[in-house]
């Protein structure tokens, strides 16, 4: 940590792998920056907005899930940033379905159909890399399911496979299951922005593609809410028992800094810690604070 910085310094347990079932609320967050009144032109026209970002002067992620697991930290990107809807492979169309994606209704976003690659968006102005869905209606299929993973390519003109980015995906094989899904992986070095990729795909986006290519044959699985992540330090195979650790050297670590255009946007509404494997007796330590 910085010396005569003020950090404010947290101690919790989580027993979840990112947010279990805290999707589009501040519920259960390791932290949030304080808030502060945005006054417009008008006499009476205000918002109430978040400070963004966040610098970590320290922190410790203690895995004691009985199993080796991937770790990190990193922040909760704000809503304004991304979209996300379904994906048509037949037409290679994009409906957006933002709204039901960052409210908590219970089975208004379709993750996929029974129909081979049909699936869903997300698509961000900033990158990243996680998901985290609250799944409310698990698929069925009686013998096999399989999802693939892929990102807008350099030119964001078509679309790349995830290859070996991947950390974590749950139900990449097997049916969702009711409760919290997760995609983690590490943002390509190529990954563009979208350019006219998709019929009703805004421009401008780092965009994900997680599709059904063997949908499931009897009920498609549906979500009552997602969010969007930037996470960093992940650290795969962390034993039991094993402390992911960093100090810093005195000085510190700014979070989501840079949308990679050069723009030096911060963003970032929430600190979040992931546990791969998840143990209500998985715990962490950190020193966080707004910049």
């Amino acid at each position: 940590m910085i010396h005569g910085v003020a950090y404010n310094s947290i101690d919790f347990s989580q027993p979840y792998i990112l947010r279990g079932t805290n999707q589009q609320t501040n519920d259960n967050l390791i932290w949030q920056p304080p808030t502060y009144k945005a006054f417009g032109a008008g006499p009476v026209a205000s918002a109430t907005l978040r400070l963004p970002g966040m610098g970590l002067g320290y922190f410790a992620l203690h895995n004691r899930s009985g199993s080796a697991s991937v770790i990190g930290i990193g922040v909760r990107i704000p809503n304004y940033l991304w979209i996300a809807g379904q994906w048509t492979d037949a037409t290679t169309t994009f409906t957006d379905d933002t709204t039901d994606a960052q409210d908590a209704d219970t089975n208004d976003f379709a993750l996929e159909t029974t129909t081979n690659n049909d699936g869903y968006v997300i698509a961000c102005r900033v990158p990243f890399n996680a998901v985290s869905i609250n799944v409310s209606t698990a698929s069925v299929d009686a013998v096999s399911v399989a999802r693939a993973v892929r990102f807008s390519d350099s030119a964001g003109t078509g679309w790349q496979t995830a290859d070996a980015n991947l950390f974590q995906q749950t139900a990449s094989a097997t049916n969702y299951a009711t409760g919290e899904n997760v995609v983690v992986f590490a943002p390509p070095i190529d990954w563009g922005k979208s350019s006219s990729l998709a019929t009703g795909l805004p421009d401008g986006h780092y965009a994900m593609n997680v599709r059904a290519t063997d949908a499931p044959g009897t009920t498609a699985g549906l979500a009552k809410a997602i969010e969007v992540y930037r996470l960093y330090f992940l650290q795969e195979a962390v034993a039991d028992n094993s402390t992911l650790v960093e100090e810093f050297s005195g000085r510190e670590f700014v979070m989501a800094q840079d949308d990679r255009g050069g723009s030096g946007l911060i963003y970032g509404d929430a600190l979040v810690a992931l546990f791969g494997t998840a143990n209500d007796q998985n715990r962490g330590t950190v020193q966080v604070r707004a910049i």
